[in-house]
């Protein structure tokens, strides 16, 4: 195992002592490309030993807390949900995964505090791998600063590391590997890029021939990732905690967080916490969703709470599976519709707060 990080961290020496232009572009996108591949085959020795953490995911959807030990992220746990997570002045409070449950309009948020991250967690310093696995299957990941920590970019950089790409969406690429030919690249005519960098990055991977779809612009990077197995798109907030220490804080200059949406708040005297909650509802794209009966009751105290973009199947299947086979029509109302009410099939696109009836055959 040594073996590997040994020469994952030469080649992070060397990136560093590279200085970028175009002479040297192809040869820092084969370096990239070897660390990734590299990081790869470190992350499936790590798989095959040892017990991770499990954290079951319940409710509506998963959010995480990681940062750094003591910046208060079990404090904040505490005041936003119904756990109750030890919390102390010193670091590594939190030695596993705590989860507690944030209730907010009507969705169950479920909210787990990592133990805190440090410099090479993702070589598996201080059970690092296993704390960022958790990370993995979050819908949105707060990374928890106070007032006083630096080195975002390093927490954004140990995510990265082992596959967990904030605040970016992937790219449209595709490729259909073939036993001969080698390698036929169709792209826009201006990327971020050149054909050599693609060629050479491929080959790091073992692809030798294949045509590459390219339908947007991209980088070096945006290829690796799509190469890269099991890369996950997760989006990111950071939150500054104890504010109430220095009110007048701004991160500005700290490396990492031009991508993020700040909220500065303090876990220990409530400021900021219900922007908070704000912004991690809003974040999460989810939407609500009450059944009206035929009589025309609606009930309003217990929503379905489904992701943006949901069809009227998905609340059907939410229902009964086995009420699909008998689904007749939808009637729906709701304060985002220009009609009173519509009658429509199982793929026609749910609003926040639509009034839903279900119409079956039988």
């Amino acid at each position: 195992m040594g073996g590997i990080e040994d020469k994952i961290k030469d080649i992070e020496t060397e990136l560093k002592k590279t200085q970028y232009n175009k002479a040297t572009e192809h040869h820092i996108g084969r370096l990239k490309a070897k660390m990734s591949k590299l990081q790869m085959d470190l992350e499936m020795q790590h798989k095959g030993g040892g017990e991770g953490f499990s954290i079951p995911k319940t409710g509506d959807a998963t959010v995480s807390l990681i940062g750094y030990p003591n910046v208060g992220k079990s404090s904040l746990l505490n005041r936003i949900t119904d756990a109750e997570s030890e919390v102390g002045n010193f670091s590594f409070t939190t030695l596993k995964p705590i989860p507690g449950t944030m209730t907010y309009k009507g969705a169950q948020i479920q909210i787990v505090d990592l133990p805190g991250v440090i410099e090479n967690a993702s070589s598996g310093a201080g059970r690092g791998r296993e704390i960022l696995s958790v990370a993995r299957n979050s819908d949105l990941i707060l990374v928890i600063s106070d007032t006083r920590t630096t080195g975002i970019s390093k927490i954004v950089n140990e995510l990265y590391k082992v596959g967990i790409v904030l605040n970016r969406s992937r790219k449209n690429i595709s490729i259909k590997k073939k036993h001969s030919g080698g390698i036929k690249i169709y792209a826009p005519r201006y990327l971020n890029t050149d054909s050599e960098t693609i060629i050479n990055i491929l080959k790091e991977f073992k692809i030798a021939s294949a045509d590459v779809y390219i339908r947007q612009n991209i980088t070096a990077e945006d290829l690796i990732e799509h190469l890269r197995s099991g890369t996950v798109y997760i989006p990111a907030m950071l939150v500054i905690n104890k504010i109430d220490l220095d009110p007048g804080y701004e991160p500005i200059g700290e490396p990492g967080i031009s991508d993020f949406k700040v909220i500065k708040i303090s876990a220990q005297t409530g400021y900021g916490i219900e922007d908070l909650k704000e912004e991690i509802y809003r974040s999460l794209d989810l939407i609500r969703v009450y059944m009206r009966e035929k009589s025309g009751k609606i009930d309003l105290e217990r929503p379905l709470v489904l992701t943006s973009g949901a069809m009227v199947r998905d609340v059907v299947r939410r229902i009964s599976r086995e009420m699909l086979a008998s689904f007749r029509y939808a009637i729906l109302s709701g304060p985002n519709r220009k009609f009173r009410e519509l009658r429509v099939g199982l793929d026609y696109e749910l609003l926040d707060e639509d009034s839903v009836t279900i119409i079956s055959r039988y």
